[in-house]
């Protein structure tokens, strides 16, 4: 296991927690005009999986914010979009409105791999839930590490 997405998740924390003042968003203009993503629906304009991944990323940015904050309980109900997005897009791959955008032949392989990642997410709650800002950080830093696998595999 490497440490580098630990040690970043880790800095990222470090750098939120020594910032004073009000908080700043910087929104890209691309991020400014997307549709709003959603745990219950697939909003016009994307398909299921950026739906989803919307909300992850979102969920991975308030987590660190909430480690940060020592607000750990937060990061529950982020992950719980992120899951619900996640039937949205089983139900899409089902149907086949969704195929992957690189090596469509190995759905299994990507399935296999959503399912991995969707547990390594269930212990971030748990870590959370119990309060545990260390261990919270740690399995933060494992679910980011686990990103570039897939992206690299089914990303175009």
């Amino acid at each position: 296991m490497t440490l580098r997405p630990l040690a970043l998740a880790a800095s990222l924390a470090a750098a939120i927690a020594g910032c004073k003042g009000e908080p700043t968003t910087t929104t890209t203009p691309a991020a400014a005009s997307a549709p709003t993503a959603s745990p219950d629906h697939v909003p016009p304009g994307v398909n299921a999986v950026q739906n989803e991944m919307r909300l992850l990323h979102e969920a991975m940015r308030d987590s660190v914010t909430a480690i940060a904050d020592g607000h750990l309980q937060a990061i529950a109900e982020s992950m719980h979009r992120v899951h619900r997005a996640r039937e949205l897009t089983e139900k899409a791959v089902e149907e086949k409105r969704y195929t992957l955008p690189k090596n469509a032949d190995k759905l299994e392989e990507f399935k296999a791999k959503d399912d991995a990642f969707h547990q390594e997410l269930e212990k971030l709650v748990a870590a959370s839930t119990s309060n545990d800002a260390k261990a919270t950080s740690e399995q933060l830093g494992v679910v980011l590490s686990k990103c570039s696998d897939c992206h690299t595999m089914f990303r175009r």
